[in-house]
Parts: structure tokens; C-alpha cells; sequence
């Protein structure tokens, strides 16, 4: 393929662009081409030797419907490109897009026979399910009525309703807690003396998810016991951090070594009281808690470093974990999240329509 020596990781996009006997996974940052990859890959689809796949068969789905577009619109004009054998094969600055070069390389296919798969996807392009995941589901529930139990007239909901009810419950709901009648004046005063207030619409726009039980959540919170796993868990790091600051301990602590031995000590008490053993943690040590560790330092084997700076994180996790305030918090947010959910549920049913995703 060109440009080889413009992108370096050619050989593994064009692995994931044409490997259709197993499932492929590609994770990558904003930017590296992924939409591209993808289109070429349904190119690669309706091409490929022997038992090309016809347009009516794919589905490609997204999360919105900006990006659903761009993969229908940037296939529809490589399909274009593709079934007009008398266009430039070579790619020469295209972003990496497949050519027709690339697919007489691959497959032995004539001009002739690419223009006419690309002409053919292209008569049936609208037909495909090149779309989000909500307008699949919606798909999938309108063709099958019965089994499903959904009138097939629903109207599809991709989350835009749920946030205006969302908004107009909330702003409704803050005015009337933080105004004079409100009832929980001194929760708020201690949740907003430890978070900000987008944090905590945040946190109740995350609990409005029905995969969260709120009943489940609260009888956690109503009681500090830790699990016997859990402490099983923090036993042993605790035993970990032990075993490191032995061999490599000396009368002349370096941060480290302080901080390991902090760490320790956290791991050990939580490990016999449970969340109250934070409390006899002596001030010294949750003193070293508060510093960077930096780097790694003479004298440690790099693995065991590594090993220890993560002991010390998860500490510092454990120590900062403040159960009080997650309850108070919880507490304020569950009775508006539950009349959030009944109502949209409510309002759902009414309007007929199907909400596939909160």
C-alpha cells in the first residue's frame, strides 16, 4: 500500500482493515484515524475475496449522530471515487483512505468489477444500518413488534428528552433546597464545604442511570463494615508494603521509605478496625501521605519501585475515601433522582415512546 512511510503503523491498520475472521479491537486517541480505518474497513467488506458482503448486510453504529454521519458521508465518497474507473488510483494525500489500487493489489479485482460493487453499495447505501446505536435499536424494534412488546408507532428518545427533564428537575429542585423553607441546610453546608456544586449535578445526573440501584447503594453507605474480601485485599498489600520496606529500610529514611511505612501502618490498622482504623493513623504518617514520591531512587529495583509507589497510591486512595460525606451526599441527591425516574418513566409511557438509553 502508499504511504507506508507516512504512517509507521500501517501494517497494523491494515490488519485491522482487513481481518473479518475474528473481532477486532482498536483503541487510539482523537485524531489518529480511526473514522478512516473504519470506512476502510467497509470498503474491504463490499470488496473483498471470495463472498463480498452487500451494503444491506453491514451495520456500523456510533454513539451520536455526528459522527454516524461523517462515517455514511466520507463512505459514500470513497464508494464514489471507487466506481469511477477512470479516476487517479493512486492515493497522493488522502489521510490513508483505501484505493482502488490497494484493492486490485489485495483481491485481483479488474476496474470494472470494483466500479460496479462500488456502484451497487452506493444505489443501496440508505438501506444500510450505517447510524447510532439508538436508531438500530429502534430498527430492530420496530421489525420485531410482537416479540418485543413495543408498539411499533414508539417514538425513539437518544437522550435529548431525558436532559431536558433532567435540567428543568434539577434547577426546580436546587432552588427549593437552597432556598429558606429547604430541610437540609446542614448537609449542604457540609457537602459544599468538600465539593463543588457541578460535582454534585454531576453525581445525580450519573445516579438517574437505572443500571444503579439506589436501594442497594444506600444500605452500603448506612454501614461503615468493610467487607471480609476487602479487608482480606488490604491485609495483603499491607503485608506487601512490610515485606518491601524490609528489604529495602534503612536508618536514614528517604521519602519513599516514609511514605511506604505510612502506608503500612494505614493498611494494617484498616486491616483490624475497618474504616474507623484511619483514625489512629499517628499525624506524622498522614503527613507523608500529602507529598509527591517522585521518581525512582537509588538502591530500588525498578519493579519493586513501581510496586511500591503503587501501594502508596492505593493509601492515599483509602485514607481520602470520606464515607460521612458520601453518605450526606447520597442522602441529599436520592430523593430527587428517584422523582426524576418516575417521572420520565412516567412521561415515557404517556408519549409512547421507547427510551433506549438514560
Amino acid at each position: 500500500m502508499s504511504n507506508d512511510l507516512l504512517i509507521p503503523d500501517r501494517m497494523a491498520r491494515e490488519s485491522a482493515e482487513t481481518t473479518f475472521d475474528r473481532n477486532v479491537v482498536v483503541v487510539a486517541g482523537a485524531g489518529t484515524g480511526k473514522t478512516t480505518l473504519l470506512v476502510n474497513r467497509l470498503v474491504y467488506l463490499l470488496m473483498k475475496e471470495p463472498a463480498p458482503v452487500l451494503i444491506t448486510q453491514v451495520v456500523a453504529l456510533t454513539f451520536t449522530n455526528k459522527a454516524a454521519t461523517e462515517m455514511k458521508v466520507r463512505l459514500r465518497e470513497r464508494l464514489v471515487v471507487l466506481a469511477r474507473p477512470e479516476a487517479d488510483p493512486v492515493r497522493s494525500g488522502d489521510g490513508g483512505a483505501v484505493s482502488r489500487e490497494d484493492l486490485r493489489d489485495r483481491y485481483g479485482l479488474s476496474a470494472d468489477a470494483i466500479a460496479a460493487r462500488a456502484q451497487a453499495a452506493l444505489s443501496d447505501l440508505e438501506k444500510a444500518q450505517i447510524g447510532t446505536l439508538h436508531s438500530f435499536a429502534a430498527h430492530l424494534l420496530r421489525l420485531h413488534p410482537l416479540e418485543s412488546g413495543v408498539d411499533p408507532d414508539f417514538k425513539e428518545d437518544d437522550g435529548l428528552r431525558f436532559e431536558e427533564q433532567f435540567t428543568a428537575a434539577w434547577d426546580c429542585w436546587l432552588d427549593q433546597e437552597l432556598s429558606r423553607a429547604g430541610q437540609q441546610h446542614r448537609l449542604w453546608r457540609s457537602v459544599l464545604s468538600s465539593t463543588t456544586l457541578e460535582t454534585v449535578r454531576t453525581l445525580a445526573r450519573s445516579l438517574c442511570s437505572e443500571l444503579i440501584d439506589l436501594d442497594t447503594l444506600q444500605q452500603q453507605l448506612a454501614s461503615t463494615a468493610v467487607p471480609p474480601v476487602v479487608l482480606s485485599w488490604i491485609q495483603h498489600m499491607g503485608d506487601r508494603a512490610e515485606q518491601l520496606l524490609k528489604a529495602y529500610d534503612r536508618p536514614k529514611r528517604r521519602k519513599v521509605e516514609h511514605m511506604l511505612a505510612a502506608a503500612a501502618s494505614l493498611m494494617r490498622l484498616m486491616a483490624e478496625n475497618g474504616l474507623p482504623g484511619r483514625q489512629g493513623l499517628a499525624m506524622e504518617e498522614r503527613e507523608w501521605f500529602g507529598k509527591d514520591l517522585g521518581s525512582a531512587v537509588g538502591g530500588w529495583e525498578k519493579g519493586d519501585f513501581k510496586e511500591a509507589a503503587a501501594l502508596i497510591q492505593t493509601a492515599q486512595q483509602l485514607l481520602a475515601v470520606d464515607h460521612v460525606f458520601l453518605n450526606d451526599l447520597v442522602t441529599l441527591l436520592i430523593p430527587l433522582v428517584r422523582n426524576i425516574r418516575e417521572t420520565f418513566a412516567r412521561e415515557q409511557r404517556s408519549l409512547g415512546c421507547s427510551a433506549l438509553a438514560v
